[in-house]
């Protein structure tokens, strides 16, 4: 990591607390991680999912049959995206070195950053478009083709969420709005077609953004055309 930042000029880590057997950091990884940005002046980044509880939730949409892509949203409910984001948060805390949370999808993540907040500590939370203006809706479809387009981590939420995460955008508890592109032509997202943890997880992120941003917030007075400003809008 110092090779990276003093020679490469490299600022920010991102660690994964999801993807179990793959990327997936312990919390003894995460926590040297924090340290070693905290030492390094870099800024962490987490993907806050529990990926141990995550991995038996899919092993019991498996068991009861489930295999489709809402299989991919039930297996991973916000609580276990909100119970990642407070640890992150907490293990930050004590480290005492700022924290910025990727891709935040659901109420439960927002509310742990809005306290951190609240109480004084340095916590950025990012939305992306598909959280902000999707509902999981759309990995109930029919049609496999069709649903595994949604597939992504943390999984689009039901809705309700994406109102409350726009509220938060709106109300500065989130900062910006960042990209997480990472698309999947449809024979790769075929892949899971009969067994979604093995659908490629993601979605387009740049092409749409600001507009879809502009007519879902600003058109409806959610935001202000002041507020839609080049720095909420950032590329990952």
């Amino acid at each position: 990591m110092e090779v990276m930042v003093k020679e490469h000029g490299i600022n920010s880590f991102k660690f994964f607390m999801a993807y179990k057997g793959s990327l997936m950091v312990t919390d003894g990884l995460l926590l040297e991680g924090l340290q070693k940005c905290k030492s390094l002046g870099a800024l962490a980044m987490v993907h806050a999912e529990n990926g141990d509880a995550v991995a038996e939730g899919q092993q019991r949409m498996i068991d009861l049959g489930i295999t489709g892509p809402e299989g991919h949203a039930l297996s991973r409910p916000p609580v276990l995206e909100g119970e990642a984001t407070s640890r992150a948060i907490r293990l930050a805390k004590f480290v005492n070195t700022p924290l910025y949370v990727v891709h935040v999808m659901s109420t439960d993540a927002m509310e742990e950053i809005a306290k951190a907040k609240r109480e004084g500590q340095r916590v950025i939370g990012e939305p992306v478009v598909s959280g902000l203006v999707l509902d999981d809706s759309w990995l109930w479809d029919p049609d496999f083709a069709t649903a595994s387009k949604y597939v992504m981590s943390p999984s689009i939420r039901e809705a309700g969420h994406n109102k409350a995460l726009q509220a938060a955008l709106s109300s500065g508890i989130s900062q910006l709005v960042a990209t997480d592109h990472c698309t999947f032509n449809s024979t790769q997202k075929a892949f899971g077609s009969d067994n979604f943890r093995k659908i490629p997880n993601g979605v387009n992120g740049i092409e749409e953004r600001m507009h879809i941003i502009w007519d879902s917030m600003v058109e409806n007075g959610t935001s202000t055309s002041n507020q839609l400003k080049p720095t909420m809008l950032q590329q990952r």
